[in-house]
């Protein structure tokens, strides 16, 4: 009986040891690896993937941001009403505006600063009180030029003259591409 005793001693003691330790089953990984997986990796790459098109966005930012000549009466430092309404547009952001505007050049310093004082002027009557800082720069104009890959640009027209004589060749290969799509 004491053998039987010491056995049963024994093994409460082991299992009060596993239950204290706690038990490990599964992967094996319980309790040592990262509780927060897969969120945070998932959260690092968003972060480097969404990185690369910051600077398009701020690129974009300036571009909306821009007064452009076509907003002012050729040669002049007056605002036409698509300026204006512009303007509106940039002092009305939410939740508030860009104390930064652009101006894309005229190529003329002294109408440049003309134009900057206009700015200046319509944008203090807008009540938003922002002090706004307009900058002079020469952007590219927006847009992608689309020429499609192997196609070849058409030619340009010849320019005729009045009362040149114009010629059509007739001759024996006039019509000889004609319904051909693509040969490769």
């Amino acid at each position: 009986m004491k053998s039987y005793m010491t056995k049963l001693m024994g093994g409460a003691v082991l299992a009060s040891g596993m239950l204290a330790a706690g038990c490990h089953h599964g992967d094996g990984y319980s309790g040592h690896g990262d509780p927060c997986w897969p969120d945070r990796y998932a959260n690092e790459s968003r972060a480097a993937v969404v990185a690369n098109f910051q600077p398009q966005v701020e690129n974009g930012h300036i571009l909306d941001q821009t007064i452009w000549n076509i907003h002012f009466e050729y040669g002049t430092d007056k605002l036409t009403g698509g300026g204006l309404d512009k303007l509106d547009q940039l002092a009305r952001r939410r939740p508030h505006p860009d104390p930064r505007v652009f101006l894309q050049t005229s190529r003329d310093a002294a109408l440049d600063a003309k134009r900057i004082t206009a700015i200046q002027k319509y944008l203090a009557t807008t009540g938003s009180g922002t002090p706004y800082e307009v900058q002079v720069h020469d952007p590219a104009p927006p847009g992608i030029e689309s020429v499609w890959p192997g196609r070849v640009p058409a030619k340009a027209a010849p320019v005729v003259q009045a009362g040149a004589p114009v010629t059509v060749n007739q001759g024996s290969n006039a019509g000889a591409n004609q319904g051909v799509v693509n040969q490769r």
